[in-house]
């Protein structure tokens, strides 16, 4: 009986101290990657608002394990979707040197990402695509939110390549 009195007192003087250090961590986290483009920024801003345009060069869109897209009619511009059998992408405002869309993946919370595109040189532009998560106090979600840079970042890489190269052929 001792024992397990301990055992449970201890349990629960864990949980206390996991929540309190993780509740120093902040609840919002940005996942951010750029990339140079030589192109304007009106040529990849019309690449980036055309949903269609994504599975030639968006990772997430061209997973050969992302089944049943469908696109809105038109497919560009505010609220133009994708919809799939894995996740759903929104666009929430079109500026012209930036794309916002929102994200919803089922089982699992809403997030938002934005491309902000900005001219660097002449004929280039700097592109960043970063998405925004807010977490809950959940010590359990704020430990795998720790992971989210190292599970998105390299999808991000390599589709913002995969954008440049694609940006870059088109005259």
């Amino acid at each position: 009986m001792k024992l397990i009195r301990m055992f449970l007192i201890s349990a629960v003087v864990l949980f206390l101290v996991l929540t309190f250090v993780f509740a120093l961590f902040p609840p919002d986290i940005r996942v951010s990657r750029v990339i140079e483009i030589y192109a304007g920024t009106a040529k990849t801003d019309s690449i980036i608002n055309e949903l269609k345009t994504w599975e030639r060069w968006n990772q997430f869109v061209s997973d050969s394990q992302v089944t049943g897209r469908h696109f809105s009619n038109p497919s560009s511009g505010k609220g133009a979707y994708l919809q799939t059998n894995q996740f759903r992408v929104i666009i929430t405002g079109s500026y012209g040197d930036s794309l916002s869309t929102a994200w919803s993946k089922t089982g699992a919370r809403p997030f938002t990402g934005t491309f902000l595109l900005v001219p660097t040189q002449q004929g280039r532009s700097a592109v960043q695509w970063y998405f925004d998560f807010h977490i809950r106090w959940y010590p359990w979600q704020k430990l795998g939110a720790m992971f989210y840079d190292k599970q998105l970042g390299p999808v991000m890489e390599k589709s913002l390549n995969n954008l440049k190269m694609y940006v870059e052929k088109i005259p």
